[in-house]
């Protein structure tokens, strides 16, 4: 099983021989002027990796029958930290006169992480949600997320509540890095220092926060500065039925990372094979359930024809099995606002 492919510590201070996420995303300032300098160092890490869920004997898988013939034991927590604000023009093209009257207004909607932990191949974080406190986010005038944070409910909060740390997670999967799924980076990866867990996206998400003009499609620098190792899941996608490609993350048909691109340029969904069912976590391929039960994709995207493609790649798997339970990225029907952790899978 191939190692996902390292990349150097990109969120380091500028004393340090890697790259600083704020310069790699153009906002990180001296004397109040903006730098665009390009580190040194963005190139695969030489340095000897920690065990890596990549070093598990892999099972060989040529069907989502084969993967799901052999659920695994893992125990899943989802952590509501926060609620946003957000109309249609983000959540769902309200062009489609499909869409109910109910999805077509402002509404407050849900932030969640999920805690997976793996019997044997330790725990990874898919998204972090919003920060603690003020976690309202933009770029005035051109965008602005009003957001309620959960008392507690931040994933630093809701990790130590278990008797956890930051430095208990292996790995922390960002699905993309918007601020509603970004922004409790930097408090996690600071609790854990100096060992932070390992960032995990894919190779085109990691270069969107590159990109000039970045800020046009959502990402805001200032959350994402803090010391980290990002690892890309692209040299280990294979070929899987109906989703195009995938990534089997710990080697055994436990967790599979599958792109969904249109959202972001880079964005990656989420299925996680359990006893009780294979789980799907569309994230923001598809913000709310009724885009997903009526293939309408997200209201602003990246790129709409790649949406609406990973859209019905992930609809296609849900239909082929029912008992598959589909998680919206924000769904507010999903969630109770009196309760910000629920267990979805326990072995």
């Amino acid at each position: 099983m191939r190692p996902l492919a390292r990349r150097s510590v990109i969120l380091m201070p500028f004393a340090r021989s890697s790259l600083l996420l704020a310069v790699l995303l153009g906002t990180a300032s001296c004397g109040g002027v903006a730098t665009y300098t390009e580190a040194p160092h963005l190139l695969v890490h030489g340095a000897a990796a920690p065990p890596s869920p990549a070093s598990a004997p892999a099972i060989a898988h040529a069907t989502w029958d084969e993967v799901f013939a052999h659920p695994a034991p893992l125990r899943v927590t989802a952590f509501v930290t926060g609620w946003v604000q957000a109309g249609p023009e983000i959540l769902i093209d309200a062009s489609d006169p499909r869409v109910p009257a109910a999805d077509r207004v402002p509404q407050w909607v849900p932030t969640v992480a999920y805690l997976v932990e793996h019997p044997s191949l330790g725990r990874i974080l898919l998204d972090t949600g919003v920060r603690a406190g003020d976690c309202a986010f933009g770029t005035r005038p051109f965008f602005w997320v009003p957001c309620r944070a959960t008392p507690g409910g931040d994933v630093v909060s809701q990790l130590h509540e278990r008797g956890l740390s930051a430095r208990d997670l292996d790995y922390v999967f960002l699905s993309h890095f918007h601020g509603d799924h970004a922004s409790g980076l930097a408090a996690l990866l600071e609790t854990a220092r100096p060992n932070p867990p390992r960032l995990v996206t894919s190779r085109d998400e990691l270069a969107a926060v590159r990109r000039g003009f970045r800020m046009r499609d959502g990402y805001i620098a200032s959350m994402l500065q803090d010391d980290a190792t990002v690892e890309t899941i692209d040299d280990r996608l294979v070929p899987m039925p109906l989703v195009g490609r995938a990534c089997d993350f710990f080697g055994d048909g436990s967790l599979w990372l599958v792109p969904t691109p249109g959202h972001t340029r880079g964005h990656v969904s989420a299925v996680l094979n359990l006893a009780g069912g294979p789980i799907l976590l569309t994230f923001d391929a598809s913000h709310l359930q009724a885009g997903f039960d009526l293939d309408v994709p997200p209201g602003v995207d990246t790129d709409e024809t790649q949406a609406r493609a990973s859209l019905e790649h992930l609809r296609a798997l849900a239909a082929a099995y029912p008992k598959m339970r589909v998680y919206s990225g924000h769904e507010p029907s999903q969630w109770s606002q009196a309760a910000s952790v629920v267990v979805l899978a326990a072995p």
